[in-house]
């Protein structure tokens, strides 16, 4: 059985349209999945959210070379995308032969609550593919596939699992560099007792530099999380034990995958760090525009208040030669209707003399129609 699992930077792989015209095939799932005759064995082509699965079975000869069958190539060939695991099941009855692996380093394990044996050396083959060899000694055709089923599934999400160490590994390179840069800032708002420019366009430039690389390694990181815990799973369902003299398979993974997990783990954990301390900056920068800005805005208030004042000074000063100018027009006019009083035979001595008691009374009522008429725009009615 050969088996491989392809990927592609962005989207998942398509699945080659000549599938579809294959021998007996037949598909669910609008073509997503399905299986078909290919030569003597059949195809099977599973598509996954991330990537495509190919498996090829067909019976096994006896001396035939363990090479994947050129049918088996095309299709591969004719699949966009890299290939990200590659294996090969070989499946035999019976107990293993006692000299089996002897001339490498063979780890083995019984699994299926000992009715069978899974040995490999987890090598890669001339053709590229991890050989493990299924030695069935009581399981039925339905144990059997859902046995060969968790073997491709641990090999296949193990390596898609490790798809994030390039990405985990870009990050812990550029933290430290990131990691001076929020220092220097930390320093500069401690030492700066007014935020500058500059200042916020560095905080700017910092953030977006931080966002771009959590953008790109949040989702590969959380898919981690995920195709390890599926790796773990299938481990358990293999109910392994052990074989004599050989080192068991799931201890002999594990010892090789979770360091690369937990250093996934590690670059997310400080990832998310240094993001939280620029959010904290930021908002520290943000709570220091905020002070800058009501001090500001106290001083402006302030001249505001002194001109307004000023302003008073200048409307009373404007409201007493006010008072002045009209009591002037208003006293002149009074005293050419007394000068015409002598055209109508009236005593002008008489209206002389009422003429200088009607200046004050003049004076002061133009002051009070004045200063009324001011309360009146000052409490923001009408003047009567």
């Amino acid at each position: 059985m050969w088996h491989v699992a392809i990927v592609r930077d962005v989207v998942a792989p398509r699945i080659p349209s000549e599938l579809f015209g294959l021998e007996g095939v037949k598909t669910t799932g609008n073509g997503r999945h399905g299986i078909a005759g290919v030569g003597a064995g059949r195809l099977k082509w599973e598509a996954h959210s991330e990537f495509v699965t190919l498996t090829y079975i067909e019976p096994a000869c006896p001396g035939q070379p363990l090479a994947p069958p050129m049918p088996f190539r095309k299709v591969v060939d004719a699949t966009e995308g890299r290939v990200i695991a590659a294996v090969l099941v070989i499946v035999r009855t019976g107990e293993p032969p006692h000299s089996f692996g002897t001339e490498g380093d063979y780890v083995a394990s019984k699994v299926g609550g000992g009715d069978a044996e899974v040995h490999s050396s987890f090598r890669l083959s001339d053709e590229g593919f991890v050989e493990l060899h299924l030695f069935n000694k009581g399981l039925n055709a339905y144990r059997t596939g859902r046995m060969v089923r968790r073997l491709l599934e641990i090999e296949t999400y193990r390596m898609m699992a490790l798809l994030a160490l390039p990405t985990a590994q870009q990050i812990v390179a550029e933290l430290p560099e990131l990691d001076q840069r929020l220092a220097t800032l930390v320093d500069h708002l401690q030492a700066e007792e007014k935020v500058e420019k500059a200042l916020l366009s560095e905080v700017t430039r910092l953030s977006s530099d931080i966002l771009k690389l959590s953008a790109n390694a949040r989702q590969r990181f959380g898919a981690t999380r995920a195709y390890a815990d599926i790796v773990a799973s299938r481990m358990l369902e293999l109910r392994e034990e052990r074989v004599e003299q050989r080192q068991r398979i799931c201890p002999f993974i594990d010892r090789r995958f979770q360091p690369a997990v937990r250093f996934v783990h590690a670059a997310e954990r400080r990832l998310s760090e240094i993001t939280e301390r620029v959010g904290l900056a930021s908002d520290l920068l943000r709570t220091s525009v905020q002070v800058q800005l009501e001090d500001q805005n106290a001083v402006l208030l302030k001249s505001m208040e002194e001109r307004a004042r000023v302003q008073v000074h200048i409307q009373q000063a404007v409201e007493g030669f006010s008072v002045i100018a009209i009591s002037y027009y208003a006293v002149g006019l009074a005293k050419a209707c007394l000068e015409s009083v002598g055209e109508l035979g009236l005593d002008v001595h008489a209206a002389k003399a009422a003429f200088f008691f009607t200046i004050p009374a003049v004076v002061f009522a133009v002051w009070v129609v004045i200063r009324h008429v001011r309360r009146n725009i000052a409490a923001g009615s009408p003047a009567h």
